[in-house]
């Protein structure tokens, strides 16, 4: 989010970058995946689009998913990285960024759900709204950020990304994904716009998915995960973080009320 994604604002460059992001997708999946879409959109009311954490997909809303449609559309769907989605153990190719924006924009467009959206991400889903957001700034009316992850986040602990799987390896992970190549594309264009965001970050200090007491590495990782959670409510002058004080990594679970109640804001105070 430093500079706005000007690059990307004008048609002609959204159709462009569309056209070679639509042939990328075809790579992964023959078909686009199926939404699953809860609620009745209002006249004039965006839609709320769920964007999953790394190995989630939609049972992880499952807690917010039928509350929000009480109120408004929402949709969420499973990216075909996601082992479930496998034809065998051996792995596929990594998604590139541009193919992980076209699955999305694919599944939308198949399902037949039109602009705007409200953008809700959780962790690794956090970036794929930014990066979203960031390509197709006009159809996104506002983002609720769970406890996302951030580009500064791999340089600031000092770890390396994640490896890469080769396509075809036999490999027990929950998801194929290249978290270095969303960075790189993140940093190139970070998102800053003035649409409603919500930053919620997890108050509980102790590793990202564990119970346990932190250690003083742990302890010191929280305080760089703090900073980095603040940074990103400045993205937008509409910009707000709340610390989600009963929660781990995961606040969709452990307060879905307030994933719910950040939701509604979004759609009724645009």
């Amino acid at each position: 989010m430093s500079s706005i994604g000007g690059s990307f604002t004008s048609m002609t460059s959204a159709a462009s970058y569309l056209a070679v992001a639509l042939a990328a997708v075809m790579l992964i999946a023959a078909d686009p995946p199926p939404l699953a879409c809860l609620g009745t959109r209002a006249a004039g009311a965006p839609v709320v689009i769920l964007e999953a954490g790394a190995g989630n997909g939609v049972e992880t809303w499952s807690k917010v998913r039928p509350a929000i449609a009480e109120f408004a559309r929402v949709c969420a769907y499973d990216r075909p990285g996601l082992r479930r989605h496998w034809p065998s153990e051996e792995a596929p190719a990594a998604p590139s960024p541009d193919a992980v924006i076209a699955t999305l924009e694919s599944a939308l467009t198949t399902a037949g759900e039109r602009p705007p959206y409200v953008l809700v991400g959780h962790s690794y889903g956090g970036m794929i709204a930014r990066l979203y957001a960031t390509r197709f700034p006009d159809r996104v009316a506002g983002i609720v950020l769970v406890d996302s992850s951030h580009e500064d986040q791999l340089r600031r602990f000092g770890g390396p990304p994640p490896p890469v799987p080769t396509p075809g390896a036999v490999i027990n992970v929950p998801e194929v994904f290249d978290l270095a190549a969303m960075i790189e594309a993140l940093d190139a264009h970070r998102w800053r716009a003035d649409v409603p965001l919500l930053v919620l970050t997890r108050g509980n200090p102790g590793e990202l998915n564990g119970p346990m007491p932190p250690t003083a590495d742990g302890l010191a990782r929280y305080e760089i995960w703090l900073e980095l959670q603040r940074e990103l409510a400045t993205r937008s002058p509409r910009g707000e973080q709340i610390i989600a004080k009963r929660s781990g990594h995961y606040i969709q679970n452990d307060e879905p009320q307030l994933v719910i109640d950040g939701v509604r804001r979004m759609i009724t105070h645009r």
